[in-house]
């Protein structure tokens, strides 16, 4: 009974399950002929007929086999491998689209491919299918937008094997549409506002990114990117994409084909400077070598962006402008050890660093260098052998080129005394070059600073060896810049001295003493002189009255008079010592001065017999021998009748000097008596106006004198000088001087006086 209620039950069930299947399969067929007789309106062109293949495949695709259907479903098979809408249908695809030119090489046989597709896109279809799409949905820019990007779905199915495409051009694929099919892009996405392009455009790079992650084709969204990239540019430099296509970087470097894509998306992007690529590259593609996690395709493609844009600049000869903080990035990156590169990355990398100095130091040295001289000290002192050639020819550049980096190491020595030390080594080193090109003012103003600061102070004994060494390099190098044989005005005074020197010894010598000697009599008879006796008496006269009543009224005065004194006399003994220094140092080294001079004679004399020998060539031996002989030939020819007209000029000539030397003598016998007359009248006459003129400037320079001392002695001798005196005084000349210029002015603006009748 159970068991009849079970079995009765059960066929129930079977019997509403059935009912219902058969419902929902009648239900299906109503639905199917409606969207069949629906799908009758519409136009028959191929784009259509796609879409609605598709959708039909995609509504069957879960519905059961039926049998005699077989044709029908290798039909549905075929669409889903031709328009790739699933995964399993992509991979099929993969395995039915393996190229029978095996032997044509990889690159070749995908571009041809790639080609022959394109060329089966008829650019009447996609613009039937966009005015359709724009009449049904005229306000829905979205729709149009992914019927063009499903019809490029359909149409292109070759695979990249590249995901960075590095055998092509940078505006490959798209420069293999036609020139109708690229401007109907453009225009048509410049009609679309910017914000549906922006959420179109970061769609398409996603799907983009997950193609490529998939191993898939994403040729059509390659050519789609380069279209809105060339129709919308304020669209892919907009904040929201440049952070979207950031993230998807940062996300994606642990995959190195869809990092390698993206890195191609980036730097298809347009721009109109070469210095904007540039920075783009370290911005973006920098921080992904330094996460230490990227692979070989992804550090080669990094390296071949660099290299192109490197190229275009210095073909270009386009200035660029490269930042400390981006230089010393790539600096760091080429130089420190377990950075993740690979080793023939790496040395690449190390050789493109030249260039990227070049481009980082030549825009504006003389004010940027100094920018990079804080950062390359410090780096110094831990670097290895390589890195610290190369920080020592950098700051060595900066030196050269920026006149402040000077400064700003004085400021850094004390602090850096290890690096600084490292960088004085070589300079010393280097001295012939560096002497040459870095400003001597800068230098010697350093290193002038540099012996005062590292000098002990007195009775320190304990001194660091850095300090030690540095200021011996230091006071070395102070001393060959400052030596007298620099400069050929040194050199003059030098041997002035050392000759008057030399003169004054040998005078000496040959008279036995200084007091018997033509210098110690000239000597003896200057000061013995009256006259000046008389002027030193005089000088010591007011030297102890100036000291004396300007202590008593002016003593700040005087003490700064002395402070001046003993800075001059200071000065002076310097002077003196340094001068003895040189000499002794000429004496010293009196062998190798002869050598150089003798060497320098030598080498004059070489030159001069090889000018002589330049002109003694036999050809200019020749044309010497040929003019004498032309020259004597014309002598000969013309010295009869030269001496002719000689013998006859000469006869008239005597007869003519005879006459005038009898005429011109009584002329000179008879001005010369009327002239003396006239000598002696004016001699006499001006002797008395001499005399009276004399007398009478003696005594205004008695008076002015005598009035200038009464006067010095009653306001500033006898009365102190007070600020009210002072005041008086600027009054007075500030009262003459306005009255002085009141008259002059009057004077002007009346014009002169009438003429009188």
């Amino acid at each position: 009974m159970s068991g009849k209620w079970e079995v009765a039950g059960k066929s129930k069930k079977a019997g509403v399950a059935a009912s219902k299947k058969s419902a929902k399969k009648q239900k299906k067929e109503v639905v199917q002929t409606e969207e069949l007789a629906s799908a009758e309106n519409f136009p028959t062109a191929n784009p259509l007929k796609e879409h609605q293949n598709i959708f039909n495949l995609m509504r069957d695709s879960d519905s059961d086999h039926e049998p005699g259907s077989h044709e029908h479903h290798e039909d549905k098979e075929n669409l889903i491998t031709k328009a790739r809408v699933s995964s399993a249908g992509r991979m099929k695809n993969k395995k039915k689209s393996s190229s029978p030119n095996s032997g044509v090489p990889a690159k070749k046989a995908e571009r041809e491919q790639l080609l022959d597709q394109l060329e089966e896109i008829e650019v009447s279809d996609i613009k039937h299918l966009v005015s359709e799409v724009k009449a049904r949905f005229p306000n829905n820019a979205r729709i149009w937008l992914k019927d063009i990007q499903s019809y490029f779905l359909m149409k292109i199915t070759v695979k990249e094997a590249d995901p960075g495409l590095t055998m092509f051009g940078a505006a490959y694929p798209h420069n293999l549409l036609t020139a109708e099919l690229s401007d109907f892009l453009r225009n048509t996405f410049k009609e679309i506002p910017e914000s549906v392009m922006t959420l179109f455009y970061l769609e398409v790079l996603e799907s983009f990114a997950k193609d490529t992650r998939n191993g898939v084709s994403s040729y059509q969204h390659r050519i789609l990117l380069q279209a809105i990239s060339q129709a919308c540019p304020r669209t892919i430099h907009s904040n929201e994409v440049t952070a979207r296509l950031q993230a998807m970087l940062t996300d994606s470097v642990p995959r190195s084909r869809e990092c390698v894509a993206l890195l191609w998306c980036l730097n298809t992007m347009p721009r109109n400077k070469l210095d904007t690529k540039l920075e783009v590259w370290f911005t973006w593609m920098l921080p992904i070598l330094q996460t230490r996690k990227t692979e070989k395709a992804v550090q080669d493609y990094i390296f071949k962006c660099l290299d192109d844009t490197v190229r275009d600049i210095v073909d270009s000869k386009e200035s660029v402008e490269i930042t400390p903080s981006d230089f010393f990035g790539y600096f760091d990156l080429v130089f420190t050890v377990n950075n993740g590169l690979l080793p023939h990355i790496q040395e690449l990398f190390m050789e493109t660093l030249p260039v990227i100095k070049q481009l980082a130091f030549s825009s504006a040295p003389d004010t940027r260098l100094r920018t990079f001289f804080p950062s390359l000290l410090i780096r110094l002192q831990q670097s290895g052998t390589v890195q610290r050639k190369v920080v020592l020819s950098y700051l060595l550049t900066c030196l050269q080129g920026d006149a402040q980096t000077w400064l700003l190491w004085q400021q850094m020595f004390t602090k850096h005394m290890g690096s600084s030390v490292l960088l004085l080594e070589h300079l010393h080193d280097q001295w012939t070059s560096v002497v040459k090109t870095v400003n001597k003012t800068a230098l010697k103003q350093t290193l002038d600073f540099l012996v005062v600061t590292l000098t002990p102070a007195n009775g320190k004994v304990k001194v660091k060896e850095n300090q030690r060494k540095a200021l011996a390099l230091s006071s070395d190098m102070s001393h060959a810049l400052g030596s007298p044989l620099k400069g050929a005005l040194k050199l003059a005074l030098l041997v002035m001295f050392a000759l008057t020197a030399v003169y004054i010894l040998h005078d000496v010598k040959e008279f036995g003493s200084f007091s018997a000697s033509r210098t110690g009599r000239m000597y003896t008879s200057v000061l013995e002189n009256e006259s000046v006796d008389r002027i030193l008496q005089n000088v010591q006269e007011c030297g102890k009255l100036v000291h004396k009543y300007g202590m008593a009224h002016v003593p700040l005065l005087m003490e700064y008079s002395y402070t001046i004194y003993n800075s001059v006399s200071s000065t002076l003994l310097l002077f003196f010592l340094f001068l003895q220094e040189n000499l002794n140092y000429l004496l010293a080294n009196r062998e190798i001065l002869a050598e150089q001079m003798k060497a320098g004679v030598v080498d004059m004399l070489e030159r001069s017999y090889s000018c002589l020998k330049s002109l003694t060539t036999p050809e200019r031996v020749v044309w010497l021998e040929d003019a004498s002989a032309h020259y004597w030939e014309l002598a000969v020819q013309y010295w009869d009748t030269g001496l002719e007209y000689v013998v006859q000029y000469w006869a008239t000539g005597s007869e003519y000097v005879v006459q005038y030397w009898a005429t011109g003598s009584e002329y000179v016998v008879q001005y010369w008596a009327t002239g003396s007359e006239y000598v002696v009248q004016c001699w006499v006459t001006g002797s008395e106006y001499a005399e009276a003129w004399a007398a009478e400037a003696w005594a205004s320079t008695q008076e002015w004198y005598n009035a200038t001392t009464v006067y010095i002695t009653d306001n500033f001798i006898n009365e102190p000088v007070t600020l009210c005196r002072v005041k008086c005084w600027l009054v007075t000349a500030y009262t003459w001087l306005l009255e002085t210029l009141t008259h002059y002015y009057d004077s002007l603006v009346a014009g002169p006086p009438p003429l009188s009748e």
